[in-house]
């Protein structure tokens, strides 16, 4: 096996024949159904690795090589098993063939750590000759791979390899200073994992060379390293989520996925960022870097086209249109099937003027699909026809001796219910009766042998239908597919060799498979003849010639009348409707509308008028409110319906004019007893089903539910004798305590709860209003409380002249006034004299304000001012018992006042002009 390579190998899943490991076969079973599973490979690979067959250990690499070319993983780790079993052919073959088709930095190391195996022995000083090979080997790989975040290693290992080097001159130390230098800054402005690392040990190595120089060297360099350890933080950001929502090692066909949708979310996100040019390099440099994460995108995101097709346009961008084309080249041959990414290949190669590789893509690709559509025609008619070929089988033979398995093949499809033969087989054991069985019994046995072939022949039947209804299925994606192929074709055949081309395109189209492309692609050919060839005419008896093989498809007919409207043709248009509007071409609303939307633009009254009675007449939906509302309308002009009619806040109508298509039920329709037709059945999920609902115009709006009849007899009715009287317990009441503090305790607590007493009902009469309101509140039943209704003006009259002690807060006291008059805002007010209390209140013309002194000697209130009872400077108190000694100043952070001398003005009370107090941004 030395000389022995992957890719000489058979493929595994090629070969039908078992590979003698159970294990093994069950892997490949899977792969056969769903060549994609990658669970599947990694458990075969596994398995091959642990046999000791090695061909089924090449077999398996050789397959999965084969599905997935740009895995790196794979790559490395069949290297790996190649160089451990001594193979280096084969290794190499490896290298050769993928190093610069995968941007892989695990297989790029895997070359790295061959080259250094095959040239360095451990403890021996490497000759000139492989140091050199190592060398280039080194600047090769940091060459492709070196701006990968995780090439941390390799670039310590270059450092470490090159300070290995044994010097015998001063030039040769200089020349290797140097070479260590220039690869410690290049390194250092990389974003990698160990780039602080990298830098410490380039400090020291500055330090080391030269100490007094050290700083200016790292000077030059550090703001590349800030700038690159910068974009590490933002580029692992991207790259944690790019691993989080990562599902398979091998890359996978989408499914669309929400983890797959923001798998590919992180990967263009990162993407952009690395077209940002985070760390501000210059034009070649930034595109390199970009690149080279495109690469890695693709190697990836291997089946995703719009990854592929971003590649492309941005070597657009960059002027490099040959290597877009070249990506492009290698897109379609990886995803052959993929009609975006030969769309864009084409185009590509229609931009650079080489016509013959786009044409030769559209003919590609038209084969393509036509294979594909060929496959699935094939795949199920053999279905079917085995299907006939067991049936026959098993009635040519009803009791033959393999009759159960002939059963079990035409009933074994998980798609259907299988039917139950078991008593069928019982019987068919018992045909081998003796000769003395009555004639009796042989007519059962002819009765059960019928009925087998009866139930036979619909279970055949319903698989058949089964087998034709996903083919129908299939083949409709396909002829979508197909058809857009035909059109896209038509496109460039128009663009490069004019109309007269695209007409023998036409005729060329005509000999494909009958069913094999829609009627999308006639039309497009005849609005080129209309809008390129200038021909209406031709136009015309395109679009009527091919009505006969579409005359049930709805769309097509509405294409072709639309054809006639804008073409001035109303004489035709008119007589196309009258051809179709009673056909099942007829029974949707887009026709209808269509037509509608021409006479009411370029109709006359009366044929409205008709036309808008037939349209009532055929859609149960439709009322002459909302013909009238489309009819007073013009495209985007709905002014009526809205504000008039107020269509988008009723839920009672449907706008007939909004392309929703609906048909009548027939089976769900009544008439009810009063002659208005009514719904058995809702059409929206916010009425209730089985109700309906006339309309006063002669025909239906939508049902609501709540203009639905009330039934009595399905609603309980109060029992008026059930109930019974009220009868209020009364407590006693207890009067209530002043709120006010007690002047010998410190509590501040609120007032204590207050209960009714027996003198409860005499509180209103005694003209006692706020009692009464405390009581009422105090009752902890409500039920308890029996009194005569409150006035609401007494109670208000009662609060108004409440003594203001009773509005004070819980910690307030009445304490002694004094005046206080400040001469810069004329305000006045009182400030409290008692300087042994440290807070409470004060009372102005502003109301009750918290009071708060931080010295015995003096006060200080609270009303929009701080520092004393002189507010600002030039003003003082009438009161002039003490000075003013400090003021307090209050800064941004803290509550707490910080106090700063102050000395006495010349009169000898309060702070000078100039001693205004520091509030630091407190107002």
């Amino acid at each position: 096996m030395a000389d022995s390579t992957a890719m000489e190998q058979p493929t595994l899943l090629s070969s039908k024949q078992s590979t003698g490991i159970p294990e093994a076969d069950m892997y490949k079973k899977r792969l056969e159904r769903s060549p994609h599973d990658a669970s599947a490979w990694m458990g075969l690979l596994r398995v091959a690795r642990s046999s000791n067959n090695d061909e089924l250990l090449y077999a398996a690499y050789s397959s999965a090589l084969a599905q997935y070319p740009s895995s790196g993983h794979l790559l490395a780790t069949f290297v790996e098993l190649e160089l451990s079993r001594g193979n280096k052919s084969s290794a190499e073959s490896i290298f050769n063939n993928n190093l610069f088709n995968v941007p892989s930095i695990e297989l790029w190391q895997s070359y790295l750590g061959y080259v250094l195996k095959a040239n360095v022995e451990a403890g021996v000083d490497v000759p000139p000759e492989n140091r050199s090979t190592v060398m280039e080997c080194f600047k090769l790989v940091l060459d492709n791979v070196g701006a990968d975040r995780e090439a941390g290693r390799i670039w310590i290992d270059y450092i470490s390899f090159i300070n290995s080097a044994q010097t015998h001159a001063p030039y040769e130390e200089q020349q290797r200073t140097d070479l260590l230098r220039e690869t410690y800054q290049t390194a250092v402005s990389i974003p990698l994992l160990r780039v602080e690392e990298i830098w410490k040990s380039y400090d020291a190595f500055e330090t080391r060379v030269d100490r007094m120089g050290a700083k200016q060297q790292l000077s030059k360099i550090s703001p590349s390293y800030m700038t690159a350890r910068t974009a590490l933080r933002e580029m692992s950001r991207f790259w944690d989520t790019i691993r989080a929502t990562q599902s398979n090692t091998l890359p996978q066909p989408p499914t669309w996925t929400a983890r797959e949708v923001e798998h590919l979310d992180a990967w263009k996100r990162y993407l952009k960022w690395e077209v940002s040019n985070p760390l501000r390099l210059g034009g070649p440099d930034a595109h390199k870097r970009v690149i080279y994460a495109y690469n890695q995108a693709c190697m990836e995101l291997w089946l995703y086209p719009e990854v592929w097709i971003e590649f492309a346009e941005y070597y657009t961008t960059i002027g490099q249109q040959s290597d877009a084309l070249t990506k492009l080249q290698t897109a379609s041959s990886v995803l052959p099937e993929s009609l975006a990414v030969q769309f864009a290949y084409a185009e590509t190669a229609e931009k650079m003027k080489q016509l013959d590789v786009c044409k030769q893509v559209y003919e590609d690709v038209v084969a393509t699909q036509r294979a594909r559509m060929e496959q699935i025609t094939e795949k199920y008619t053999r279905k079917l026809a085995k299907l006939d070929k067991l049936l026959e089988k098993r009635l040519e033979k009803p009791n033959g001796p393999d009759h159960k398995q002939t059963d079990d093949q035409l009933s074994s499809d998980s798609d259907l219910d299988d039917f139950d033969d078991a008593d069928d087989n019982a019987s068919i054991g018992s045909d081998s009766d003796g000769g003395d069985t009555l004639a009796f019994g042989e007519d059962a046995k002819l009765k059960r042998t019928a009925q087998r072939t009866a139930r036979l022949r619909k279970a055949v039947e319903q698989r058949k239908s089964a087998i034709n209804a996903r083919m129908e299925d299939e083949l409709t994606e396909r002829r979508e597919a197909f058809t857009l192929v035909w059109i896209m074709y038509l496109r460039y055949i128009q663009r490069s060799e004019g109309i007269d081309a695209v007409r023998q395109l036409l005729k060329r189209s005509r000999s494909e498979p009958p069913n094999y492309i829609t009627h999308h692609f006639y039309v497009a050919a005849a609005l080129m003849e209309y809008h390129v060839g200038k021909r209406p005419h031709v136009a015309g008896k395109l679009l009527k010639y091919y009505s006969k093989d579409y005359s049930t498809n709805a769309s097509y007919i509405v294409e072709y009348m639309n054809y006639l409207a804008n073409s001035g043709d109303d004489t035709n248009l008119r007589a196309e409707f009258e051809r179709y509007h009673s056909t099942p071409v007829g029974d949707t609303n887009e026709m209808w509308t269509m037509f509608a939307d021409f006479e009411y633009n370029y109709g006359d009254l009366s044929a409205i008028d008709k036309l808008d009675k037939r349209f009532i007449n055929k859609f149960a939906h439709e009322s002459v409110l909302t013909r009238m509302a489309t009819r007073y309308s013009y495209m985007d002009v709905d002014c009526v319906a809205a504000r008039e009619f107020g269509f988008p806040y009723r839920k009672d109508i449907s706008r007939a004019h909004s392309a929703d298509t609906r048909s009548r039920n027939a089976n769900t329709s009544a008439i009810d007893a009063s002659g208005l037709r009514v719904h058995g059945e809702s059409e929206s999920g916010n009425e209730m089903p089985n109700v309906g609902v006339a309309s006063v115009t002669g025909r239906y709006l939508n049902k609501q539910q709540l203009l639905a009849p009330v039934t009595p007899n399905k609603f309980a009715k109060p029992s008026i004798n059930a109930l019974r009287e009220y009868d209020p317990v009364v407590e006693p009441f207890v009067p209530p305590e002043s709120p006010m503090r007690s002047t010998s305790s410190n509590d501040y607590r609120a007032a204590p709860t207050m209960s009714p007493g027996p003198q409860f009902k005499n509180l209103l009469d005694q003209g006692d209003v706020l009692s009464y309101v405390a009581a009422a509140i105090a009752t902890p039943d409500i039920s308890s409380f029996d009194a005569q209704p409150l006035n609401i003006d007494a109670l208000l009259g009662a609060i108004m002249q409440m003594p203001m002690s009773q509005c004070a807060p819980s910690n307030y006291r009445p304490l002694s006034y004094m005046p206080w008059a400040s001469r810069s805002d004329s305000q006045g007010g009182y400030y409290r004299s008692d300087s042994q209390q440290s807070s409470g209140y004060y009372r102005s013309d502003r109301g009750v304000r918290p009071f708060n002194s931080r010295s015995r000697s003096r006060g200080r209130y609270d009303d929009g001012h701080r520092g004393g009872y002189q507010a600002r400077h030039g003003s003082r108190g009438s009161h002039r018992q003490q000075p003013y000694a400090r003021s307090p100043s209050y800064s941004n952070d803290t509550r707490s006042p910080n106090y700063s001398d102050s000395r006495p003005s010349q009169r000898g009370h309060g702070p000078r002009h100039n001693d205004r107090p520091n509030y630091r941004g407190r107002p």
